[in-house]
């Protein structure tokens, strides 16, 4: 269990180093606009992603069928909360749609940088060791 919290915590930072990086990327180009929304879809996004950290934990003490009925309800909750941001980015002028839409896909961004990244160096690693034989 130890090593669940220390990927949630390791996804947690990369997904706040992904949030800096594109607000100093919007900043440095000339994109203020752009910033709203990269905050308000980046929070909505660690915000979901600690809505189904929650349900895979709570759901480890639970019976198989009990867990898969509690994971299949909090979908509904998480969706509903992904449907009020976008919302929320339509219906206030302040905030850039897109941006906001960028900012919600930063946990699949970080989650699919991290499998890319185990893969080449699952793969990098095998290469140096078939040389070494």
């Amino acid at each position: 269990m130890q090593e669940f919290f220390v990927e949630i915590r390791r996804t947690l930072a990369y997904m706040l180093a992904w949030a800096a990086l594109l607000i100093v990327g919007c900043l440095t180009g000339g994109r203020a606009e752009f910033i709203p929304g990269l905050i308000l879809g980046g929070s909505g996004s660690i915000i979901y992603f600690l809505l189904l950290s929650y349900r895979i934990k709570k759901s480890t003490t639970m019976t198989t069928e009990q867990a898969v009925g509690y994971m299949r309800s909090g979908w509904l909750i998480r969706l509903i909360f992904i449907t009020a941001i976008l919302i929320m980015s339509l219906k206030i002028p302040e905030i850039h749609f897109l941006a906001a839409v960028v900012g919600l896909f930063s946990l699949q961004i970080i989650l699919y940088a991290q499998a890319v990244f185990t893969v080449l160096t699952g793969l990098l690693s095998k290469l140096i060791l078939e040389r070494k034989e």
